[in-house]
């Protein structure tokens, strides 16, 4: 019988299991995120969901609730560096460098999606780079909500669409919106550049300029790193431009599969959610709560149908041998007034050989009702230690003579009141007839953890 801590059960698992439903998909091994989610994204400041074939604008952040988030995260910057470093260490050291070339004027806080080692001590890294006090912002707000709520980054989604399209050869995926355009050139295993190029305004030629900036780092990575890209995929938002290049000859230009949706009472074609929706759960940036979260989710219905038949065949074997016990308990009185009864019963009586099996299995289950059940444990638990303790596990069997239970739990104290509750508690379930074979306390600042082996005799 296992206790989890009030945070997940309370506002993350509970909703899951009023709800019943699934939050992800299975396809080729991989959980993917399932279509009939909302799906938030923030572009460029302005929220937007995605839900039931249509996109409605947000007013902002608070207005996100469970689902999925992708958000571009306003003042950051995304590229492909190489640092003098250990994959392990990659991280640290490019963090470092950026807050050396002066990038952000507070601490930086990186979201990395692919390394690779070059030689000892060279490693490649493919990183978001933004203030840690907007990650924060997100991160608490993820962590804060009452339903589960994956968080993606921008480039997030653009990396799985490289990965996924990028098996044969190097590709560019391209994200146009607002007045930006996100780029990513590589492989399924290699990624060579990342970049965004701005327009000054939303004129038609600031936009021409923009898609040829667009172009010209597509020829700079291909000569920087020796490759040639074949294909470039364009990625369609709301308000997405189509490119206006004269001459694509030397690579094919398409667009990554679309869905139609309304925006405003008008259709658009636009392929950012349904790529959105292909992501895997294990690349989300949200914390380890929020991804068991969704796991558990894939779970809930199949459980409840487990506990369902579980009950239902308990109820049938209940009814069908409460008859027999009834008839075996009128035989066990029978047998006991034979025995005690008339003049000729004998200081010792010795049980007629046919009832041996039947008095025993009485005398079981009148010893196994004496034993103290799971409800009472919980309470004598709740009785000692008082609303300060989190139970975080039991574990109890029944052996020849009585219960045994292992508890694991925490103090949500300071050390000093905390360890006088633990005392005084051990004292309390001793007055109630358990045993202590193992105690065991631990503290850090804010809260205390306890191990306890508990036995009950019965006699």
């Amino acid at each position: 019988m296992g206790f989890f801590s009030e945070r997940i059960f309370r506002k993350k698992a509970q909703n899951c299991a009023e709800k019943s439903g699934c939050i992800f998909m299975s396809v080729r091994g991989r959980d993917i995120l399932n279509p009939a989610m909302p799906v938030y994204i923030e572009l460029d400041n302005r929220f937007y969901v995605c839900k039931a074939g249509k996109i409605d604008e947000l007013s902002g952040l608070a207005d996100v609730t469970e689902g999925v988030l992708v958000t571009d995260f306003p003042d950051s910057l995304t590229r492909v560096m190489n640092v003098n470093s250990e994959p392990k260490f990659a991280d640290v050291m490019a963090r470092r460098q950026i807050e050396e070339e002066g990038e952000f004027d507070q601490s930086v806080h990186i979201i990395p999606y692919w390394r690779k080692q070059r030689v000892r001590n060279s490693t490649d890294i493919f990183l978001t780079a933004l203030p840690r006090r907007t990650y924060e912002q997100y991160m608490n707000h993820v962590q804060e909500a009452e339903e589960p709520l994956a968080l993606y980054s921008l480039y997030n989604v653009l990396y799985e669409a490289v990965k996924r399209h990028g098996r044969k050869g190097p590709v560019a995926v391209v994200f146009q919106h607002g007045k930006v355009a996100d780029l990513i050139i590589g492989t399924s295993k290699m990624v060579y550049s990342a970049n965004r190029s701005k327009a000054f305004d939303d004129t038609a030629g600031q936009f021409d300029a923009l898609w040829d900036m667009v172009l010209s780092d597509i020829r700079s990575a291909e000569a920087e790193n020796r490759i040639r890209v074949e294909r470039v995929l364009l990625v369609s938002w709301i308000d997405t431009r189509a490119p206006v290049w004269k001459d694509i000859s030397i690579f094919h230009l398409a667009s990554i599969e679309e869905d139609i949706l309304k925006i405003g009472g008008k259709r658009r074609k636009v392929s950012l959610p349904g790529l959105i929706k292909r992501m895997p759960v294990g690349g989300s940036i949200s914390g380890g709560i929020e991804r068991w979260a969704f796991s558990l989710q894939k779970v809930i219905l199949p459980l409840n149908l487990m506990i369902l038949c579980v009950t239902v065949f308990v109820f049938i074997l209940y009814f069908c041998f409460s008859g027999r016990v009834r008839a075996m308990e009128a035989d066990y009185q029978g047998i006991l007034k034979e025995l005690y009864a008339g003049e000729k019963l004998q200081t010792r009586a010795e049980i007629p050989a046919r009832y041996t099996k039947v008095t025993g299995f009485i005398n079981r289950i009148y010893r196994a009702s004496r034993f103290p059940g799971y409800k009472r444990l919980v309470n004598d638990l709740t009785d000692a230690f008082g609303a300060q303790m989190t139970v975080e596990l039991i574990d109890g069997s029944y052996g020849e003579s009585g219960l045994e239970a292992d508890v694991r739990g925490l103090i949500s104290m300071p050390f000093d009141q905390a360890y006088r509750t633990y005392q005084r508690a051990i004292l309390i379930l001793n007055k109630k007839g358990y045993r202590v074979d193992k105690s065991s306390f631990s503290t850090t600042i804010s809260k205390s953890h306890f191990v306890l082996k508990l036995a009950r005799t019965i006699k």
